[in-house]
């Protein structure tokens, strides 16, 4: 009988590795599942674009039934608990056995009443509020660590100023930012927190940063109380939003500190910390590898997932490939677009104190990629271009 593997999201990180398990384990050794709530994965990326009016959701998503293409089961069902001990998921659709499970339910967030596009649905009330907005000081805020897409704010704050540009407002707009980190982009390391402080500057971007965990106390009736007292007038409020985990996850054994805890990362191991035969990955245990929340970077090792579950399924293993936590961001400024590479691995091992990162300067061919890298998304993982 062919093993069963669960999967559990069919954000990219469900989508990714049951795309590569597939081209690795045929029918005959492996039934492939991969289970989500919703029947389209989105695009996460282009939720700004969405906020600034550039994009519709249909243009960013595209359905899971198309994992079918590949002998990929795909179930529309929520999943509603963890029973890893009984190797059972319970869900909307029943209860589902497996052999081996990954979990790829991603970060959740909390609802704050405030607009913002780190939601799909979210992003449509920005695109509303923008296009009634006549002026005064809009304030992009992120509440606390952690957060999915760590340069996204940015990248919004950006958007907007560009925004204001094409709609000869910029004058009646002032920006400005609220955000844990002290400097834009410190967590990448000096030298890019210096260049996207001035960055920031030269577009007339304020950036207050408070240089711990959580950056927002309160806000309402147009005042917002950063962290460290400092109150904020604003017309205009976008609030990142505070993330946790699913509540499958928070209410099973699989949780540390809030999160999926992966096993042993530094080598390459997100078995879950207490069973063989479950895997936590992305979003859900990003902040106990530790990195950022960020497709790209669980895409880099997910072929360390995948050899280790093809070896769970055939009894032996095929080798491991090279052991690398990296990432790559195209960042949207508007006009053009800016690249950044960054290679985690020894920061994850606890060599370094920041990752090894490599910039490239705004330029047009920069955001090229990212517009083209969407469409390339859809079309590997589910051969469908919105």
């Amino acid at each position: 009988m062919p093993k069963r593997i669960l999967i559990l999201g069919g954000g990219t990180g469900g989508l990714v590795i049951s795309r590569e398990l597939r081209e690795q384990l045929s029918a005959d050794e492996a039934e492939i599942v991969v289970v989500d709530k919703k029947r389209f994965s989105e695009f996460r990326p282009s939720y700004l674009y969405v906020a600034v009016g550039y994009r519709k959701p249909d243009e960013i998503r595209g359905p899971l039934d198309r994992l079918a293409k590949w002998n990929i089961k795909y179930v529309n069902a929520e999943v509603k608990a963890i029973d890893a001990a009984n190797r059972t998921v319970k869900t909307t659709a029943g209860d589902m056995k497996y052999d081996v499970l990954v979990v790829a339910l991603g970060a959740e967030t909390v609802p704050t009443g405030v607009p913002h596009p780190w939601e799909l649905d979210d992003a449509m009330k920005v695109a509303e509020a923008l296009s009634n907005f006549k002026g005064g000081t809009v304030v992009v805020a992120t509440h606390s660590l952690p957060y999915r897409c760590p340069p996204a704010p940015v990248e919004f704050a950006m958007l907007l100023h560009y925004y204001f540009l094409a709609r000869n407002m910029r004058d009646k707009a002032k920006i400005v930012m609220v955000h844990p980190m002290k400097r834009p982009f410190e967590n990448f390391g000096p030298v890019a927190a210096k260049a996207m402080t001035q960055m920031l500057a030269e577009n007339g971007i304020e950036y207050l940063g408070m240089g711990q965990a959580k950056a927002v106390n309160s806000f309402g009736n147009g005042v917002l109380e950063a962290a460290n007292g400092e109150k904020v007038k604003y017309d205009l409020l976008f609030m990142v939003p505070p993330h946790k985990a699913p509540d499958p996850v928070l209410n099973s054994d699989l949780a540390k500190n809030g999160w999926a805890a992966p096993r042993n990362p530094a080598t390459g191991d997100f078995r879950s910390a207490k069973y063989d035969d479950v895997y936590v990955v992305g979003d859900v245990a990003a902040p106990n590898v530790p990195v950022g929340m960020a497709g790209t970077i669980l895409h880099s090792y997910a072929p360390w997932i995948v050899s280790n579950i093809v070896a769970d399924v055939k009894g032996v293993s095929l080798g491991k490939p090279p052991f690398r936590v990296v990432g790559v961001c195209a960042l949207d400024t508007g006009a053009f677009g800016m690249a950044a590479a960054c290679d985690f691995t020894k920061f994850v091992k606890k060599e370094k104190p920041y990752p090894d990162c490599w910039f490239l300067p705004p330029s047009g061919p920069s955001r090229i990629f990212k517009e083209l890298f969407e469409k390339m998304y859809f079309n590997w993982l589910l051969r469908w271009t919105p």
